[in-house]
């Protein structure tokens, strides 16, 4: 037996999970989930229907690792894990820094059309699917949200803002973002519009005299 086996046999289980993914992310964001078969991914994939559900029971797993896979694709990898720990927060200037990029980053990722689909996708099924919304919200808002609570929590914790309730602080941080994604992204006929980086730091500036 070739002691490579295992190895290849691996690779070759990652290598079909990610075609299937792939399939599944563009029929969804094209034609939305309950359009969308199992097996249109299977034949969009080019798998046969054993290597489909061996990977995939059913359909809304699959919609779950399409949704973070795109939040995955959408720049956020920076501030997950441990290197939320060891972000630079001890002063307000690194505190300005941080939020800039941050705000940066979610404005890219809230007018990315892919997020706009899943979004539209979401709110269109969410009578007929109502876990759609929950996995949605579980790798999108509430994660970005928990990563903004972290950020004020440190920044409390050295003094840099004056109010301890983080998680209010992130919310007031985040609620004019999501108005961004409303007016310009969701509820916009054409490309979703991005404020320039003037308005972004002047937006994080406001903010931290309100909380510092």
């Amino acid at each position: 037996m070739d002691p490579n086996t295992p190895v290849k046999s691996s690779q070759l289980r990652i290598e079909k999970r990610a075609q299937i993914l792939a399939a599944a992310q563009e029929l969804f964001l094209a034609n939305g989930y309950k359009r969308t078969s199992m097996e249109a991914i299977r034949a969009a994939a080019d798998v046969s229907k054993p290597t489909l559900y061996t990977h995939y029971a059913d359909k809304e797993a699959l919609f779950g690792d399409v949704v973070q896979a795109t939040f995955n694709q959408l720049g956020f990898g920076r501030f997950t894990g441990t290197q939320l720990d060891t972000l630079p927060i001890q002063t307000q200037v690194e505190l300005r820094i941080i939020l800039i990029t941050f705000i940066t980053i979610t404005m890219q990722q809230m007018s990315n059309s892919n997020y706009v689909a899943l979004l539209r996708i979401v709110i269109g099924e969410m009578p007929y699917f109502p876990n759609l919304m929950s996995i949605f919200r579980q790798n999108g808002p509430t994660r970005g949200l928990a990563i903004a609570t972290h950020f004020f929590g440190l920044a409390y914790q050295q003094g840099i803002i004056t109010v301890a309730d983080a998680d209010l602080v992130a919310r007031l941080f985040i609620g004019p973002i999501a108005s961004y994604i409303l007016t310009d992204g969701l509820l916009q006929t054409g490309e979703p519009k991005l404020p320039d980086s003037a308005r972004i730091e002047a937006h994080v500036d406001l903010f931290l005299k309100a909380v510092c």
